[in-house]
Parts: C-alpha cells; structure tokens; sequence
C-alpha cells in the first residue's frame, strides 16, 4: 500500500515537472542564471532559449518570445536600451 502511495506522488511529480515545462519559458542569460517567463498557451516551443547565441534583433524576431516580454527582460538585464528595444518593436509590428 505504501509503495503504491509512493508511485502516486512520484507520478504526481513527474506530471507537474513537465507541465511547468509547457507552461514556462527558460530564459538562460548566462551559463548559470536563468529567467522565466510565462507562455501565453501550454507547448513545447522554445521552452529553453539562450541569449548567449542570439543577438537581442534575431531573438526578438521570434512572435511567441516577443509577446511575452522578452524584450523588457532584456532591457532590464541591461542587454539592450529601451530606445533600441522601441526600434525592434517598431520593425515587427508594422
């Protein structure tokens, strides 16, 4: 009976991981730091997301990262200027 209980929470555990893992984007911005970010709709895509092998333009290019706020963390991390970051912005929503 204890066994079984113990299968049930490991399974329970397990289930949750990977729900957050569809629920939250990993924002690494260096090897050991990381953001998250809530996604719009539970999926897979770009679940984890270096910033470190993408320019903040070509990482901002992405629709499901933007309109989550990829861009005010980037500007809040000092990667990028908000007057830079409007410029980007600009470009994708014309």
């Amino acid at each position: 009976m204890l066994s079984r209980l113990k299968q049930y929470i490991l399974i329970g555990l397990l289930i949750g991981a990977f729900y957050f893992l569809l629920s939250h984007h990993l924002i690494f911005t260096s090897l050991t730091s990381f953001d998250l970010l809530k996604k719009r709709e539970p999926t897979l895509k770009y679940t984890f997301f270096s910033l470190k092998q993408a320019t903040p333009e070509a990482a901002l290019r992405i629709e499901e990262l933007r309109e989550v706020g990829l861009g005010e963390l980037m500007v809040e991390k000092g990667m990028l200027t908000q007057e830079k970051l409007n410029a980007i912005l600009r470009k994708y929503n014309d």
